[in-house]
C-alpha cells in the first residue's frame, strides 16, 4: 500500500512542481457518474472521482486505487480521453489524465471517501467544480454517444 504525503510534505512539494492526477469517468444508461465532495477544496460541489498518482505507482494502479477508495468498485480502463491542466489557488497546479472506465463485474458504486453522495447525470449540474464543468462541456455529448476522440481539455481562457 502506498503512503499518502503529510499536509506539510504535500505543500512543500506542490508549491514547486505540478501534481500528476487521474480522473475517472464512468458512463452508463443513466449518464455520467459524479460524486459530491465532502472535503475542501470544493466541499459540496459535484466532481469526477480522481486523485493524485503516488510515487512508483503506475497510472493503471492509481485508477484502480481511486475507484476502490472513492467508489468501492473495481474498474477497467476503456479509453484515455485526454488531459487537463488545473491551475489552482496559487500554490497548486495539477495535471490530470482523464480516463473513461467501466465498472467491473456487477458492482454498485457508492460514496466512500471524500464524498457525501454519488449520482449519474445526463446534464451538467449547477453545483459542479468549475473546471469539471468545462471538461463536461467538451465531452458530455461524445461520452453519451460513444465518440472516440481524445484531446487536451482546456480548463482556462487563453
Amino acid at each position: 500500500m502506498k503512503k499518502r504525503l503529510t499536509e506539510k510534505e504535500f505543500k512543500s512539494i506542490y508549491t514547486r512542481v505540478p501534481r500528476l492526477c487521474v480522473e475517472i469517468i464512468i458512463v452508463n444508461k443513466k449518464g455520467i457518474l459524479l460524486t459530491k465532495r465532502s472535503i475542501e477544496p470544493f466541499n459540496g460541489l459535484w466532481h469526477f472521482p480522481g486523485g493524485g498518482v503516488f510515487f512508483q505507482e503506475t497510472i493503471n494502479q492509481a485508477i484502480k486505487r481511486v475507484a476502490k477508495n472513492e467508489l468501492g468498485i473495481n474498474v477497467t480502463v476503456q479509453k484515455f480521453l485526454g488531459y487537463a491542466e488545473y491551475p489552482h489557488d496559487g500554490f497548486r497546479h495539477s495535471v490530470s489524465l482523464v480516463f473513461k472506465c467501466k465498472i467491473s463485474k456487477k458492482e454498485k458504486p457508492r460514496a466512500i471517501e471524500q464524498a457525501d453522495d454519488i449520482n449519474f447525470f445526463n446534464k451538467i449540474p449547477k453545483a459542479i467544480i468549475p473546471f469539471h464543468r468545462k471538461l463536461l462541456k467538451v465531452y458530455l455529448k461524445s461520452l453519451l454517444n460513444k465518440d472516440k476522440t481524445s484531446q487536451r481539455i482546456k480548463t482556462k481562457k487563453n
